[in-house]
């Protein structure tokens, strides 16, 4: 199998897995909040992504970051920050609530990470990763091993490859 087959075929396997892992939407296309799981828990809801193309841009990539196109697939994309003033602290962690967008050309769409923090997925520094729609509303929310197996890669940087 040719190098670009085997590239091809990891690619659309791993977009099956992440799409697989998400928390599907109720009948009536609203993501229940959750409940938290301890009392410094930052739990996002719709209205914190909303404006979210106004953020402060971190980013803007004419095609992926890595050599083999994985991140989200090798097309044009957008970062952004909500916090203009959420930077690593000395021991190279965001605060919690530190909320990420990324926005994919070519279909594969708008996906969130936030630091939730508390218990909430803390072998990967309570980050949840957030499907949105394009209006920013929440179309699905977890802590899928998809998401957690690539961030691993940026661990060092609290596992957000941005520069920030």
């Amino acid at each position: 199998m040719s190098k670009l087959m085997l590239s091809l075929s990891l690619l659309l396997m791993g977009t099956i897995l992440f799409l697989g892992s998400c928390t599907k939407e109720k009948g009536d296309g609203v993501v229940p909040i959750p409940t938290p799981t301890s009392p410094n828990e930052y739990i996002a809801t719709d209205a914190d992504f909303q404006g979210f193309r106004n953020w402060t841009v971190v980013v803007q990539l004419s095609k992926a970051q890595s050599d083999d196109g994985r991140a989200h697939t090798d097309a044009a994309r957008t970062v952004w920050i909500k916090q203009t003033n959420a930077v690593r602290d000395q021991n190279g962690q965001y605060p919690n609530g530190t909320v990420f967008v990324k926005e994919v050309l070519g279909g594969y769409g708008i996906v969130a990470m936030v630091k939730r923090g508390g218990t909430y997925n803390a072998a990967h520094n309570g980050w949840e990763w957030i499907q949105l729609d394009s209006a920013g509303k929440i179309t699905s929310r977890n802590s899928s091993n998809t998401c957690n197996n690539c961030h691993v890669r940026a661990k060092s940087q609290d596992y957000a490859f941005t520069k920030k």
